[in-house]
């Protein structure tokens, strides 16, 4: 059992969140049948990010019932989960739930001996601020990275994690969702992490801060050993979706590419190290979420949702990549619409054909040059499809929602039924991996890795592609500036890097500050490349911008005072501009008279929104807001204040006041009274949340917090309106707002934020 400590990066700051003690699980595991080899399987679909794996001497049957010859080599019956795992030195990894529905409820990262299944480790944080429901819990795949020997996470409410992958210790974590604004939505569509070089680089639908306040399925990298923002990259404003596709990596005419699916429908490629957008392929209306297959200088894309014209559903298509730089371009090869209807399943290519599982679990083999169909609507035995296929030894494993499983082998008509059964009460959303000459299945209800004595680890694979040389007098046509993002208080200081790239992404040159000409606009000043906030700064921003060598690049900066805090409106046109997630979605205008802050109903994708104020890091104190009503059509809003991770919620059609930590998890921790309250009237809204000692409770800490809501023309009442303690803590949060104005309006005037006393 783990408990994490945190370490902040070097550069600027990362805020951090909290964990919570974690529990030992059973081992179910066998004595095991294989040495340690030094190959793995690091990435959800494999090292080659396509599904493909060399090893051999691998089952062509298996048990899930276990036994002899049943060529199950461990099963974990305690490890039921909807992500698939990685392999990284003899490790398996994955993400999950932590003590289901219990009051502490969470997501963990875990680490097993891939060989025996036995538990090495496992690191536990809380789910808070997010929309997801508990069964969605565990939807992103973990990255593991064979340089460092770490292992990257999301977590599905935005947290994200660097984790030494021997020991399980936190090197650095950022709550996405309170620092940039990630969004987690109802349908806990997680993003995936990939790895390049020195990035670890995530993805997500971001309502940020400035003039990145519109939604957008944006990119971020970190430096991959101190969790510093290096590039922040968006696609089209306004997506329709957030989605779950994944990134894959090549190399095309020398250039380094990243491609993914994004939430506006549309396919996209950016150079890795820079985030420089290349090109983009309209393939849906409606966002995209199953990852697109990348080999070589082809794109292979699917969905499910509405095609670009007409009134059809779904759509398979090739794509062509070639050019570098500003003349990179994708051209379409071939496309089929409605025929094939693959929204969830990635492609997968293998002698010359192309594999691919629709939503209705038929397999189709596609001609992948011209689209022509060699073999349709093949039989699996479900109806339900989410796992990819994955392809070794001469065979294609395959898993179903429904617990059906397949091993396949590809004929010259289509492809031979191996084995084939169904496995009762489970589950398979995650799919196989192979690492280390044995296949991994992740169930809803358990784990499986099935054998044979004869299994042998893959050889070494194909590689990203062959890069252009770099010229050492190369141009310099893309700076960098890092970080890309700070959040300083009055009077800190942040050293910029800069950095040089040539027309393909490939890093140049690191440029001295004595070369370059900056400039500031907004607050603060810059000498020598570092720039400082100014002393007496309230809550401001600015933007760097650096120009070299003909091209110039930018960073943006908040600066946040210490608490308190006071916001009033009369002398403001927006929201803050350092509040994450607050412009688009609210407007300053007249109220009663008096200036106030309007979360309007009108805006599209964010009438129902959280807003955070600064740094994550914050703990014990207290929010207070004036806060009022409109009724539309018989409805009510909900007003909130947010407060160290939890929320304080005034509820309109329900006429009820409640704390809670995570929405649709109430059983996890919420506390719930009756409060009657009426449209157009000011009410006062105080919300105190507080760390307190109790050597009762695992970990020694509870939080606890207290809110209270009164007529703000009357006197405030001694006694809470609300209490509730949390056992299983979140000790440090972001103060903020939660609004719900899908039908009716509400208005916040006077808003505080106070250290407790």
């Amino acid at each position: 059992m783990l408990r994490p400590t945190l370490s902040p990066p070097a550069i600027g700051r990362l805020f951090l969140g909290s964990f919570v003690f974690g529990f030992l699980g059973i081992v179910l595991a066998t004595e095991p049948l294989f040495a340690q080899h030094d190959t793995s399987w690091t990435y959800w679909r494999g090292a080659q990010y396509d599904g493909i794996s060399t090893a051999t001497g691998l089952p062509t049957n298996w048990n899930p019932r276990g036994g002899e010859g049943s060529n199950l080599i461990w099963k974990r019956e305690d490890l039921g989960s909807r992500s698939t795992p990685v392999v990284m030195n003899g490790r398996l990894y994955t993400i999950l739930r932590s003590y289901p529905e219990t009051k502490r409820e969470g997501e963990r990262i875990l680490c097993l001996d891939a060989a025996t299944g036995e538990l090495l480790w496992e690191n536990e944080f809380n789910v808070w601020l997010s929309d997801v429901p508990d069964t969605r819990v565990g939807w992103s795949s973990v990255v593991a990275d064979p340089e460092t020997g770490n292992v990257y996470a999301l977590g599905v409410c935005g947290y994200f994690l660097c984790l030494d992958g021997a020991t399980g210790k936190t090197l650095w974590s950022n709550p996405l969702h309170e620092t940039y604004g990630f969004l987690s939505t109802y349908g806990g569509r997680t993003n995936f992490p990939i790895l390049h070089e020195d990035l670890v680089i995530i993805s997500g639908v971001v309502v940020n801060w400035g003039d990145r306040a519109r939604p957008n399925h944006s990119l971020l990298a970190f430096d991959k050993r101190t969790g510093v923002p290096v590039w922040f990259q968006g696609t089209r404003d306004l997506p329709d979706d957030t989605t779950y596709s994944a990134p894959s990596i090549t190399t095309v005419d020398g250039q380094r590419q990243l491609i993914l699916g994004v939430g506006d429908g549309s396919i996209w490629g950016f150079q890795p190290r820079t985030g420089r957008p290349l090109w983009n392929y309209q393939l849906s209306m409606r966002g995209l979420f199953a990852t697109p297959l990348v080999v070589g200088n082809r794109v292979y894309g699917s969905h499910s949702e509405e095609n670009i014209s007409g009134s059809t559903m779904g759509a398979l298509a090739g794509l062509e990549l070639s050019g570098v730089g500003a003349q990179t371009k994708a051209r379409e090869l071939w496309k089929i619409e409605e025929l094939i209807v693959a929204g969830r399943s990635a492609p997968l290519l293998v002698d010359g054909r192309l594999y691919i599982l629709d939503d209705r679990c038929k397999l189709w083999i596609v001609n992948p040059d011209d689209g022509s169909i060699i073999a349709e609507r093949i039989a699996i035995g479900d109806r339900k499809q989410w796992a990819s296929l994955t392809y070794a030894d001469g065979k294609l494993y395959c898993v179903t929602e429904n617990g059906y499983w397949a091993i396949l082998q590809p004929t010259g008509e289509g492809v031979e039924f191996l084995a084939k059964g169904r496995i009762k009460d489970e589950e398979f959303f995650a799919s196989p991996v192979v690492a280390e000459g044995r296949v991994y299945l992740a169930g809803g209800s358990s784990m499986y890795c099935i054998g044979t004595d004869q299994g042998k680890p893959a050889s070494a694979g194909r590689g990203l592609g062959e890069e252009a040389a770099v010229a050492p007098d190369a141009a310099v046509a893309w700076l960098q500036v890092i970080p890309v993002e700070a959040l300083l208080r009055p009077g800190e200081t942040v050293a910029l890097t800069v950095r040089g790239y040539n027309e393909a992404g490939q890093f140049v040159r690191e440029l001295p500050a004595d070369k370059l000409e900056f400039s500031v606009a907004g607050v603060g000043k810059i000498s020598g490349g570092t720039y400082q906030a100014p002393a007496d700064a309230s809550h401001s921003a600015a933007t760097v911008t650096v120009k070299g060598q003909g091209v110039q690049g930018s960073m943006r900066v908040r600066v946040v005072p210490p608490l308190p805090w006071k916001f009033d409106f009369d002398s403001s046109k927006e929201p803050p501009v350092t509040w994450v997630g607050a412009r688009y979605r609210h407007v300053v205008r007249p109220v009663d008279g008096s200036p106030a802050m309007v979360k309007i109903t009108t805006i599209p994708k964010g009438a129902r929104s959280q807003a955070t104020m600064g740094p994550s890091d914050l703990a014990d104190y207290t929010i207070v807001a004036d806060v009022k009503g409109t009724r539309t059509l018989d409805q009510l809003p909900d007003i909130g204040l947010i407060a160290q991770g939890y929320t304080l919620d005034l509820m309109g059609n329900s006429q009820q006041l409640q704390i809670r930590l995570w929405t649709p998890q109430l059983t996890r921790m919420s506390e719930t009274v009756s409060f009657p309250w009426k449209e157009g009237i000011w009410y006062r809204m105080k919300f105190m949340a507080s760390v307190e000692n109790d050597p009762a409770v695992p970990g020694g800490k509870v939080a606890v917090l207290r809110g209270k809501v009164w007529e703000r023309e009357q006197a405030e009442p001694t006694e809470w309106t609300v209490t509730a303690r949390d056992e299983a803590p979140q000790t440090s949060g972001s103060p903020g707002l939660f609004g719900n104005a899908k039908v009716a309006e509400l208005s916040l005037d006077n808003v505080e934020v106070l250290p407790n006393e």
